[in-house]
């Protein structure tokens, strides 16, 4: 659909084209509802870990000394 001037217009499109679109919309709203859980997830931890860290007195950017 294109927007022009607050007004819309439709565009035809085949029964195919049309199960596709049905198919797709939520799959990909799943897939990057999904990938932002996860970032949030991953920055929980993240935070989590440097949180842990400070407490043991380890450096987040200190060496590993052989």
């Amino acid at each position: 659909m294109a927007m022009t001037a607050g007004t819309t217009t439709t565009f035809p499109m085949s029964n195919h084209t049309l199960k596709r679109v049905t198919v797709a919309k939520p799959t990909l709203e799943n897939f990057y509802s999904n990938l932002i859980l996860q970032h949030e997830e991953r920055e929980t931890r993240q935070k989590k870990l440097e949180v842990a860290m400070e407490e043991e007195g380890l450096s987040r950017t200190g060496s590993v000394m052989s």
